[in-house]
């Protein structure tokens, strides 16, 4: 709430101050300014000072903190606070700091006033070593004209070993001069060194509420992320010239996502509530820089029957012929989902998964984005309910994935929710049988399956299943924190019989079982985990129904990139309850799904009747005949190896499998048909 009013207040009073204010009073001057250098890493130094309180009617107060380096006299503004206290980060090791304070009053007839400066204190970072030096110059300049860029932060990350059992992050960092000019004194070792740019802020009281960048910041060398940027060691005695060229920041500009939503029919959907998100693997690299992003005030919507849905970028309701037209950034990545009550939810492309969900990467305006909502009317629908949580009763929010594993219930079964702000969750519209259910948490928490009693169920094979004949509550997750705090990045890609895997979770764990980082494979099967600290390292692939990879990495702490690849073996049985014929036809989506070399086709039928199960190209033709003659009622499955009539090996493309059930009168009691995909 502070940092809400702090912001709506500064806002304001950059509001008075272009439009100007009639000053009648001045506050007094703040008085005993003092600054002493912290102890913490990285370093720091901590302001405080004193101020009278004004007699009624209070106004409201903030204060800018000014500040010099290695000079008594030319000082230029820092920062805003509302408090008595402020904590600069922003300095380097073997420079003295000045600064002063000034009181600025908002007074109810909306005029400002800023009061004197209060006396003046200063402090000196000392420059410490626990062993040999080297230093570090360099120069940054605009990557096109060549101009140096004043007030650029230069900070270097190295992982610093204090016992054999302890490694902090240490960040010293340097700022540039007016030439561009920077200098740091470092310890031996080696170190990522990345480089911010200046912020152009606007004037007042706002000037460090409304950034807007002026380069892109960048790694050395040449690099945007530290997974691809270049070590450099730092020797005894040895100076090293670092320089960066700056490219500038061009904002973004707005595309449109255009769409429909029709019922399974084809009838357009009018009011159907369209949503634009994130990906899952930009979120957490939004909550890693800075975790109170997790919160995500301004990108999260309630959605009846699902819950809140974090990282939403855009919503909107489609019109009367079902169409949608949305505005995000361009050169952005998303996934989209369409609901409307009474339909399943549906994640583009005809997925039932976010975790699954067909990535839009957008260069501009794009099109047929379009969506086919699925009706709900089975005999009877129940719901599973619970709390998210970790050890120490705090209550997580996050995303819940529901997994089927009743004999007749396929991965088009999955459903998902969220939970509220305080972890708590309710996903409905599910079938009489057996599941999995899986946390996903917003902030620094690793997704953690159901078992009861337990906290932190990494893989599927160790989670307790959840029977569901009639509504479930009490499904309570246990989570547990991510520890990471490395400086080592693991990337690789996952695949299974050739094609990539979507959706998997992949895990880092130290040689106590601790986790520090977490990643989720995109639509080319390719994941990050950052902030991997040094040491024995396990990384863990899991999807359910695969049988886990896993390879344990030796982290040095010169090792800030490393490739970690996996081949996940086909699906495996999952064990489940007997239980009574279903009551309902159903033709199941193949699964896996895009698949090579074979797929598994599940249908199921209440009553016996002759059953034709038959695979067609785009063209219409019949390319496999899988199943031709009577079949008893129940749940069916057939494989297809990827072979024609003939036995030979069909080419790499989009098929359609087709199933007709047929009773005792001779009539099509039931048919259905399903689009997949076999990739080589």
């Amino acid at each position: 709430m502070k940092r809400v009013l702090y912001y709506a207040v500064a806002l304001a009073c950059a509001f008075m101050m272009l439009s100007g204010g009639a000053y009648s009073q001045t506050p007094p001057p703040p008085t005993n300014l003092t600054a002493h250098v912290t102890t913490q890493v990285p370093v720091g130094v901590e302001l405080s000072w004193k101020q009278i309180e004004p007699p009624p009617p209070v106004p409201l107060t903030v204060f800018k903190v000014y500040r010099s380096i290695d000079d008594s006299t030319s000082f230029a503004f820092l920062n805003v606070t509302n408090s008595m206290e402020y904590n600069d980060r922003q300095v380097s090791r073997g420079h003295t700091y000045y600064y002063y304070v000034t009181a600025v009053w908002i007074l109810a007839d909306s005029s400002i006033h800023e009061s004197a400066k209060s006396n003046t204190a200063w402090a000196q970072v000392p420059v410490l070593s626990v062993g040999p030096t080297g230093e570090i110059v360099g120069t940054v300049t605009d990557s096109v004209t060549g101009k140096p860029i004043a007030f650029s932060r230069v900070i270097f990350y190295r992982t610093w070993k204090l016992t054999s059992s302890n490694a902090i992050i240490w960040v010293p960092q340097a700022w540039t001069d007016s030439a561009g000019h920077y200098s740091a004194v470092l310890d031996t070792g080696t170190y990522l060194i990345n480089c911010r740019p200046p912020i152009l802020f606007l004037g007042g009281v706002i000037e460090t509420l409304v950034p807007i960048p002026l380069y892109l910041p960048k790694w050395y060398k040449d690099a945007y992320d530290p997974a691809h940027a270049t070590p450099v060691a730092v020797t005894d005695g040895g100076t090293d010239t670092i320089d960066f060229a700056l490219a500038r920041f061009v904002p973004p500009h707005l595309v449109h996502i255009r769409g429909t939503v029709d019922d399974s029919l084809g009838n357009p959907l009018k009011g159907a509530r369209v949503a634009i998100l994130r990906t899952l693997q930009e979120m957490p690299l939004i909550e890693s820089a800075d975790p109170q992003a997790a919160d995500m005030p301004g990108e999260s919507i309630t959605i009846d029957g699902l819950g809140c849905l974090r990282g939403t970028v855009w919503t909107g309701l489609t019109d009367s012929t079902g169409a949608f037209d949305a505005q995000v950034l361009s050169g952005r990545s998303y996934i989209a989902l369409a609901t409307d009550r009474g339909y399943f939810p549906q994640y583009y492309d005809h997925q039932s998964s976010p975790e699954t969900a067909t990535i839009i990467h957008l260069s501009g305006d794009t099109s047929n984005i379009n969506f086919n909502l699925n009706p709900y009317r089975p005999p009877q629908m129940y719901s599973i309910s619970g709390v998210v949580r970790d050890s120490a009763g705090v209550r997580v929010p996050s995303r819940i994935i529901v997994f089927p594993i009743h004999p007749w219930l396929s991965r088009g079964d999955i459903r998902f929710g969220f939970t509220d702000s305080l972890g708590a969750y309710t996903v409905g519209k599910l079938l009489a049988g057996n599941y999995f259910v899986l946390a996903v948490p917003t902030g620094d928490y690793a997704p953690a399956f159901y078992k009861a009693g337990a906290y932190g169920v990494l893989h599927w094979k160790d989670a307790d299943t959840v029977k569901v004949s009639a509504n479930v509550t009490g499904i309570d997750i246990g989570v547990v924190q991510i520890q990471g705090g490395g400086m080592s990045t693991v990337h690789g890609s996952i695949t299974s019989a050739g094609a990539p895997m979507q959706g998997v979770n992949v895990y880092a764990q130290d040689a106590s079982g601790i986790v520090v980082g977490f990643g989720v494979t995109d639509d080319q099967g390719a994941y990050t985990i950052s902030s991997v600290p040094a040491g024995s390292i396990s990384i863990t692939a899991d999807e359910l129904g695969y049988t886990s990879a896993q390879n344990t990495l030796n982290v040095q702490p010169t090792d800030f990139a490393l490739a970690q690849d996996f081949t996940m073996s086909l699906p495996t049985a999952v064990k489940a309850a007997p239980s009574a014929a279903p009551l309902s036809y159903r033709l199941e989506q193949n699964y896996p799904n895009p698949f090579n070399p074979s797929t598994r086709i599940s249908y199921s039928i209440p009553q016996g009747g002759y059953v034709s199960l038959r695979v067609f190209n785009l063209l219409g033709q019949t390319v496999a005949t899988l199943v031709d003659g009577l079949v008893g009622a129940g749940l069916h499955d057939v494989v297809w190896d990827g072979r024609d009539a003939g036995g030979r090996i069909v080419a790499s493309g989009v098929y359609f499998y087709r199933v007709e059930v047929r009773g005792g009168g001779g009539g099509v009691d039931f048919s259905s048909m399903r689009k997949m995909i076999l990739l080589k």
